[in-house]
């Protein structure tokens, strides 16, 4: 299980849109993950994936934005402390290891990135 820190309030006027539910369940996708790693065929798998899918599905659209490319429980939770972090880097500090892999993972396609430089 990801570090998460045991003071980060879900419920505080800096986060009031997260919710003890969005913890829940990602608590949730973290199991049926380790499920996954568990599973004894493909095709249970394959079942657990389509579960974890549309669990994640349930999220608010910013959060799902937010976390596309790492949308694994542990991205999920990075993502909660470090918005944390930029609403007040005071009260919420991150590792300078965690902004980093938040920032590999937030990178944009390469279809989207305008090369277009005046000359």
């Amino acid at each position: 299980m990801t570090d998460f820190d045991p003071d980060f309030d879900p419920d505080s006027d800096l986060n009031s849109e997260i919710t003890p539910n969005l913890l829940r369940t990602i608590d949730v996708l973290e199991e049926l993950e380790t499920l996954m790693d568990l599973a004894p065929s493909a095709e249970i798998e394959e079942i657990l994936q389509e579960a974890w899918v549309k669990i994640s599905q349930t999220f608010p659209e910013d959060f799902k934005e937010a976390t596309y490319l790492d949308a694994g429980a542990e991205g999920l939770r990075r993502y909660l402390r470090i918005k944390a972090f930029f609403a007040d880097p005071v009260a919420n500090p991150i590792s300078r290891e965690e902004l980093e892999i938040y920032y590999q993972n937030h990178a944009l396609p390469e279809d989207d990135v305008d090369l277009d430089f005046p000359e």
